[in-house]
């Protein structure tokens, strides 16, 4: 199958997937999780504390939201970010939602060529295709797409960067103070210190948010805002749609010592392995590539739509990886696309999620050369019997929906961690199921796979580039 071809059937694939398959609609306010940004923008705008109970006063007026009971969302944002939410606060929510939803549209545009720049290949109608054809049928990235999440600014800031840091300061100062806005991504910023101009936009942008946090905040906002974050953080540890070692461990019955163990190990690995990949991995952006794929080992919260960290590895795999390599990368791309807890969250929505399955291998594919198609068949045997085992366990043991299974919920008198905490525990999100712990396991593997490839092919080329030549 030439490279077009399979192109077309990723297009395809995806077309059938967002227009014919899609699941059974779910009520609640459009960009579920835009909600809290924009009430945290109206809250502040009222002079009231967005990180407290006070932020439900705005969100129990969004439309979709339901009223008769406290199904308050938290708001745990850098404060540098209210001055952003305010402003769209001034929009009705529907308006504010359609600006916001263009937002995150055109990151991803912009994001495009900067990948395919970053894997080296030429800017062309094909690979620009075929590159935003990889990302619609990344699951976290349209997750990130549907609930209004920020996370796809926050990485078109850290690519930008990454690429951009030698030829723009204030390009590369003006990503970093984006990328801060999404903290778990900010981490990955990390692969970048040593160069003088990326660190020097990195201290600009850190400067430049705390500026932003005094205006809505104050100047004691950092230790304000890491009390919040730890709470939130606590109430929503072991939650099941958390996707890090520690809420995994507890899905499989772990001990509490058990999960603490698998939680300061599995950070320990990936620092080890950041720090292996910074000395073995040449290219800047693969170094952010493959530091960005490991964080969920590394972070105390991480979602479903936070995963969008990864495609950035995928695309650099797609366009660079060869061999058995590609092999390894295609497989670790199909794991993190494929949103495994979905499956058991929404059963009719299988069989969107094997079409946009199948489009991202055909993206993928269609990056390589011609005579990677064979392995990339062969790589995806593996996900497609997961996929298969895991929509029939799915189906038996079904993932509640918050809001939806809270039923008549109330917490009139808590802070804002503790109800969340109940709310998650009214849901049935906080019970410890192995199968629900497997699926999540899916994706972490996924992750690990492309550091992996990362690593492995910088290793193969910086050994044959340091090989004699044998030919006379």
């Amino acid at each position: 199958m030439t490279q077009r071809r399979l192109l077309a059937a990723a297009c395809l694939a995806i077309a059938v997937a967002l227009m014919a398959a899609r699941p059974a609609a779910t009520p609640g306010p459009v960009l579920r999780d835009f909600e809290a940004y924009w009430s945290a923008g109206a809250t502040w705008s009222a002079r009231a504390d967005p990180y407290e109970r006070a932020i439900w006063n705005a969100e129990r007026e969004v439309p979709g939201v339901d009223a008769r009971r406290d199904e308050l969302l938290p708001f745990i944002g850098p404060p540098a970010t209210l001055l952003l939410w305010s402003l769209l606060a001034r929009l009705p929510y529907d308006v504010a939602a359609v600006v916001w939803w263009s937002v995150l549209a055109l990151s991803l545009l912009a994001l495009v060529p900067l990948l395919i720049r970053a894997g080296g290949a030429s800017i062309t109608p094909f690979s620009f295709l075929a590159i935003l054809a990889l990302a619609v049928s990344f699951g976290p990235v349209t997750s990130d797409l549907a609930l209004g999440q920020i996370a796809l600014p926050a990485l078109l800031g850290a690519v930008a960067l990454a690429i951009l840091a030698d030829r723009s300061l204030v390009i590369a100062t003006a990503g970093a103070c984006i990328a801060f806005t999404q903290p778990n991504l900010a981490l990955a910023l990390a692969s970048q210190l040593g160069r003088n101009r990326a660190t020097l936009a990195i201290v600009a942008g850190a400067a430049a948010t705390y500026v932003l946090g005094t205006l809505a905040a104050g100047p004691r906002w950092p230790l304000a805002y890491a009390r919040a974050a730890f709470a939130h953080g606590g109430a929503e540890r072991f939650v099941a749609i958390q996707l890090t070692p520690a809420s995994i461990a507890y899905g499989f019955g772990a001990p509490a010592r058990g999960v603490e163990f698998v939680a300061a190990l599995a950070a320990l690995a990936a620092i080890a392995a950041a720090l292996a990949i910074a000395v073995l991995v040449r290219d800047r952006f693969a170094r952010l590539a493959a530091f960005a794929a490991l964080l969920p080992f590394a972070s105390g919260f991480f979602h479903e739509h936070d995963l969008t960290v990864a495609y950035p590895a995928a695309a650099w795999c797609a366009l660079r990886a060869r061999g058995t390599t590609r092999a390894v990368a295609l497989s670790g791309t199909l794991l993190v696309a494929i949103d495994w807890l979905g499956l058991a969250q929404r059963p009719t929505g299988i069989v969107q999620s094997l079409l946009l399955a199948i489009a991202a291998l055909c993206a993928f594919a269609a990056l390589g050369e011609q005579s990677d198609s064979r392995i990339s068949v062969r790589a995806a045997m593996a996900p497609a019997v997961l996929f298969a085992l895991a929509a029939w366990l799915a189906v038996r043991d079904p993932v509640p929906v918050w809001p939806d299974s809270l039923g008549p919920f109330r917490a009139p008198h808590a802070t804002v961690a503790a109800v969340w905490m109940a709310e998650q525990r009214a849901a049935g999100l906080l019970r410890a199921d192995p199968l629900w712990a497997l699926l999540r396991s899916f994706s972490l593997l996924g992750c690990a796979l492309l550091a992996y490839a990362i690593a492995r092919h910088s290793a193969c080329h910086r050994t044959e580039s340091t090989l004699p030549d044998s030919n006379p």
